[in-house]
C-alpha cells in the first residue's frame, strides 16, 4: 500500500478511504501509521497537507462573503477556455455547480494552507535541528516553537517567532534580506550571523557568536534599537530591567551538544532549566540552598540524569514524584 501512495497526487490522496478515515475519526494506531508514513516520505508532505484541508473543510464548509465568492467565480471563468454563465441552481446544473463548488473549496483550501504558518516544536527534554526556506539552520531546544510563513516573498522581511530557546546561524541573502526573530518584549534583526535567543516568561536573553544584530523593542521608536558585537550578552527581564555584558559565547550554546556548561551557577538556576526544559515543579524548603553555586559540565540527556548529576554536584538529597521534585541537604 505504501508503495502506491508514493505516486499519490493530492486528488488520489482525496478519495483514498484509509487516507479519509485517518483524516476523519483517527485512531491511535492510524495516527501512528500516518505520522510515520508522513515523516519516511517528506516530498508527499505538501500534497497529504492539501488533501487533509480540504477533506476537513468538505465537511464543514466556512461561511465564505458573497464577494469573495465573486471573486473566486470570475477567476475560475479566466481560466476556462470558453466564458460560462453563471447558474441559477436550477436541476440542470447541479452537476455543474457540484463541480464548481469542488474547484471553489480547492482553491480555498489551497489558499489556506499556503497562508497557514508553519510551527516548529519540541516536547520537554527534546532538541531538534531545522533547515528554514532560506537555508538558515535553526536548532530548536527544550519546551520550545518556531512559527514562520511557509512562504517568504523575496521582497519582504524573514520574520520568525520564537516561544523559549533557539540557536540561528541566518544565511545572507543577495538582495540583504533582512531576517527577523521576534522574542516576547524584544525584536533580534540580522543580516548574517550566528546567536542564541533565550526567550521565557521570567526573561529575554541574546547571545551573539558572530556577525551582528541589532535589538529593538516593539512599542519603542526603530532609532532605539541597539548593535550587539560578538561576545555580548543582553538580557531584559520581565519587569523592564535590562543588562549588557561581556561574555565567552560557546557556554550559552552548549546545550546544542546535549552538555550543561556551569560557571559559577546557582542551583536557583538549575532548577530554572528543569522547569523549562524538563516540565519538572520544584521544592526547597531550605532557601538558603538557592544560592549554592558551581562550575564545570555536565552532560544533558534524560531529567532523571540530571536529577542524580544535581544531587551529587550539590552533595543534596533528591525525592520525585512524576514531575514532582523536592530538593533537601543530605
Amino acid at each position: 500500500m505504501a508503495t502506491e501512495y508514493k505516486l499519490f497526487t493530492p486528488d488520489d490522496w482525496i478519495f483514498d478511504a484509509a487516507f479519509r478515515q485517518w483524516v476523519l475519526h483517527p485512531s491511535a494506531s492510524e495516527d501512528r501509521f500516518w505520522q510515520q508514513y508522513i515523516a519516511a516520505n517528506p516530498a508527499q508532505r505538501e500534497a497529504i497537507a492539501h488533501a487533509r484541508i480540504l477533506i476537513l473543510y468538505s465537511q464543514q464548509p466556512p461561511a465564505v462573503p458573497a464577494e469573495q465568492l465573486d471573486r473566486s467565480w470570475q477567476s475560475l471563468q479566466n481560466r476556462l477556455p470558453e466564458p460560462v454563465v453563471r447558474p441559477l441552481w436550477s436541476r440542470s446544473w447541479l452537476s455543474v455547480a457540484a463541480s464548481v463548488a469542488v474547484i471553489l473549496l480547492s482553491g480555498l483550501a489551497w489558499w489556506l494552507y499556503q497562508n497557514t504558518p508553519e510551527t516548529y516544536q519540541t516536547a520537554y527534554g527534546e532538541t531538534r535541528q531545522l533547515t528554514l526556506h532560506d537555508g538558515s539552520r535553526v536548532t530548536l531546544n527544550a519546551n520550545s516553537s518556531l512559527r514562520l510563513a511557509r512562504n517568504w516573498k523575496p521582497e519582504a522581511t524573514r520574520e520568525v517567532w520564537l516561544e523559549g530557546e533557539a540557536f540561528f546561524s541566518v544565511t545572507h541573502q543577495q538582495n540583504h534580506q533582512k531576517f527577523v526573530v521576534h522574542a516576547r518584549q524584544l525584536d533580534v534583526q540580522v543580516l548574517g550571523t550566528a546567536f542564541n535567543v533565550f526567550t521565557r516568561p521570567k526573561a529575554v536573553k541574546v547571545v551573539l557568536e558572530s556577525g551582528s544584530v541589532k535589538l529593538s523593542q516593539p512599542d519603542k521608536a526603530p532609532d532605539q534599537g541597539i548593535t550587539m558585537k560578538p561576545g555580548q550578552f543582553f538580557e531584559v527581564k520581565a519587569d523592564g530591567t535590562q543588562q549588557w555584558r561581556t561574555i565567552r559565547p560557546e557556554p550559552y550554546s552548549a546545550w546544542k551538544e546535549k552538555r550543561l556548561v556551569l560557571d559559577q551557577t546557582t542551583l536557583a538556576d538549575l532548577i530554572e532549566i528543569l522547569q523549562d526544559n524538563y516540565g519538572l515543579t520544584v521544592q526547597v524548603p531550605q532557601e538558603e540552598l538557592l544560592r549554592l553555586r558551581a562550575s564545570g559540565s555536565m552532560p544533558l540527556t534524560d531529567a532523571d540524569d540530571v536529577l542524580v548529576q544535581i544531587e551529587r554536584l550539590f552533595s543534596l538529597t533528591i525525592k520525585r514524584s512524576g514531575t514532582n521534585v523536592t530538593f533537601h541537604k543530605l
